[in-house]
């Protein structure tokens, strides 16, 4: 209050009057506007945004239902985990549930549901979107080196080794990001945001990048999409085609789904619905005669990624026959029926699960191997704590909390995610010198030419597929069951059946591979994959010569994969290029997905396909006139890149000649 107004005697009932005036009609033209814009809003609403709505009741149910499901699953399918990873399931009689029914007997959390329960306390203390320094600050205060295995461990061992995420997940540092781990670990993260796929797979993707990147972090999103679906629709097969719908075409996994659903349409429209013979199908495409040799192990991401899409479509959103196939399909057996026992149980909610599982289940959960989290808690408790922050995600994501129901935006629309298309073809020299009708062969210390299978498939050297992220092609080695490599180390070689003039080499780097599994590549060699130097040699005549002014792009790192390395050096005039060194690790031998080579074709100055008396003539007037070493077209004919057309250019060109 001012000087002023405490020098009048009637200063304060002034003061208050008017005050009180100014709120009351404060007051009374804001009502007047909230009940226009009410007025407006119940006018535009019904045409602009329609909504789904869920009682909270309704949705902590589904919430219980999918982290008993989970359980259920993880734990029925742990006898069978590694098992039966052949052409056939195991028999219908082995098949037993495996229900915790004591609190002396708790259910527990392994590398599946333990993330999740980390995961949730990262989102409590954090906020519903952490930065990928949270998520890494959750890992390295709660994630220790047991307990955890395949990419998890690697993450964990580079997070030790000063890399942050997601470097920990990505190709060229982590030797099992093609791995299952992302998949069995974030299923949660669409739970908590009922019908909002978009949400749920970009924050899946944050969570997922800790340890995979590419088409097994798809896996992963589409589990995540498919929970968050599942909150209002019950219908399967719809399910896996909303999930499928958030992934890039250009992905294994999208393709991998689509497989599978193609084998599951054929089977309704037939009426036989036999997920055995799918079973076995799912063998032959991926790790039998069809699997181009990519499978990695029964915890990679494919196998199992198509066993789960399986198990629902063919359990028809049965809960226990669902289960009862995931676990029956073996492989990664107890990962594979918790991803599908908690998407049923998020249908149909722990009420409508058979009571013969939940009836004498225990509540108590016991988490295992996460240091500094509550080591017991329970199932109910935890479906609680995950809804407070669904509750958080659906204010995020444009709905609202009243009086105990959800209100969700009706519109679901998913920005899709970049695709990575496969090239056509090579590109650069290579590709100058097929596109033209002629041929590149190639060759190597260890040449294998099978197409059927990527790591014998040396020509795959030369397809212009640089990126195997989304294709999860293997790439080419050297490896031939011999620890000892050939004299002067190992090599890649291009054969042209033309003359060219080459200027560069591009390598791209393939992967290692190891003795033991979960090791540390920094502290236990890996069998190889990789150079420790390297050089490039060109053929004049007879003999083979290293290339003057060798400068590489960035230096060889063993313990980074899929290096891009781009090796520039001084023009050499040649018929063939080849670029080697000395291999590494335990077994000696080296990996490559592509080698591109750059240059150009001598002699075809007209860049016509074709060297004949047109650029012959051309040749000729270039040697007579003056300055016509840099006129257009001249480049084809400069043997050596020295600016001078001579007699040396004028024999390279003879050779290329009718060629």
């Amino acid at each position: 209050m001012s000087a002023a107004c405490l020098a009048s005697p009637c200063c304060v009932p002034v003061c208050v009057m008017c005050t009180m005036c100014t709120v009351m009609r404060r007051l009374v033209w804001c009502r007047t506007l909230v009940l226009a814009l009410a007025a407006v809003h119940l006018l535009v609403t019904p045409a602009a945004r329609a909504e789904r709505t869920i009682s909270a009741d309704g949705f902590y149910d589904k919430l219980r239902g999918a982290w008993f499901g989970e359980l259920i699953g993880n734990h029925t399918g742990r006898p069978f985990e590694g098992y039966y990873t052949g052409y056939d399931a195991a028999p219908d009689e082995a098949f037993a549930w495996v229900v915790k029914t004591s609190d002396e007997d708790p259910w527990t959390g392994d590398d599946d549901t333990s993330f999740e329960y980390l995961y949730l306390h990262c989102l409590e203390t954090y906020g519903i979107s952490p930065t990928p320094a949270e998520i890494q600050a959750e890992w390295e205060a709660h994630v220790w080196f047991s307990g955890i295995y395949i990419a998890n461990l690697q993450a964990r061992y580079l997070m030790n080794h000063g890399f942050v995420v997601p470097q920990t997940g990505c190709y060229r540092y982590n030797m099992h990001a093609y791995a299952i781990d992302s998949q069995i670990t974030t299923e949660f993260l669409g739970a908590i945001s009922p019908g909002q796929r978009q949400w749920a797979i970009d924050s899946v993707a944050d969570f997922a990048g800790v340890t995979n990147e590419g088409f097994a972090l798809h896996a992963a999103q589409f589990y995540g999409a498919m929970y968050a679906a599942a909150v209002f629709e019950s219908d399967v097969e719809t399910l896996v085609e909303l999930g499928q719908a958030t992934l890039p075409t250009s992905s294994r996994s999208w393709q991998i789904i689509q497989r599978v659903r193609d084998w599951y349409d054929a089977d309704a429209a037939d009426g036989t619905l036999d997920w055995r013979a799918t079973r076995q199908l799912v063998y032959i495409y991926h790790r039998g005669t069809l699997s181009q040799g990519r499978f990695r192990g029964w915890v990679e991401s494919s196998v199992n990624l198509a066993l789960t899409t399986m198990a629902l479509l063919y359990g028809q959103g049965d809960f226990e026959q669902t289960v009862r196939i995931a676990v029956l399909s073996g492989f990664d057996a107890d990962c594979n029926p918790a991803t599908a026992g908690g998407l049923l149980g998020l249908i149909h909610g722990y009420s409508g699960l058979p009571t013969e599982l939940t009836e004498f289940a225990t509540d108590h959960y016991q988490v295992e191997d996460r240091p500094g989290l509550p080591e017991d808690d329970t199932i109910t408790q935890i479906a609680a704590r995950w809804q407070v922050i669904a509750e958080q995600v659906i204010v995020a994501t444009g709905g609202t909390v009243s009086e105990g129901v959800y209100h969700i935006p009706d519109a679901d629309d998913v920005t899709p995610l970049p695709e990575l298309p496969d090239p056509a073809g090579p590109s650069g020299l290579v590709g100058l010198v097929l596109d033209q009708g002629r041929t590149v062969t190639t060759s190597a210390s260890t040449a294998e030419h099978d197409p059927s299978t990527d790591r014998d498939d040396l020509d795959a050297i030369i397809d212009g597929i640089v990126d195997v992220r989304h294709n999860g092609h293997v790439p080419y080695d050297t490896y031939d069951g011999d620890n000892s490599q050939p004299a002067g180390g190992d090599y890649y070689q291009l054969d042209f059946s033309v003359p060219v003039r080459v200027d560069g080499l591009t390598y791209h780097e393939g992967d290692i591979r190891w003795g033991a599994i979960n090791s540390d590549p920094r502290v236990v060699t890996p069998w190889g994959g990789y150079f420790v130097d390297l050089d490039v040699q060109v053929c004049r005549g007879e003999a083979w010569c290293s290339a003057a002014d060798l400068v590489l792009s960035e230096p060889l790192d063993p313990y980074a994969f899929y290096q891009v390395i781009d090796l520039s050096f001084a023009s050499q005039p040649t018929w063939s290029v080849r670029l080697l060194g000395e291999a590494g690790g335990t077994r000696e031998y080296t990996s490559i997905v592509e080698l591109e080579a750059i240059g150009v074709r001598i002699g075809d100055g007209d860049g016509n396909g074709e060297v004949d008396s047109a650029d012959a003539c051309d040749l000729f007037a270039r040697l007579t006139g003056p300055d016509v070493a840099a006129a257009p077209g001249a480049d084809a004919y400069d043997s050596e890149a020295d600016g001078d057309i001579d007699l040396l250019d004028c024999a390279w060109f003879q050779q290329a000649f009718g060629r």
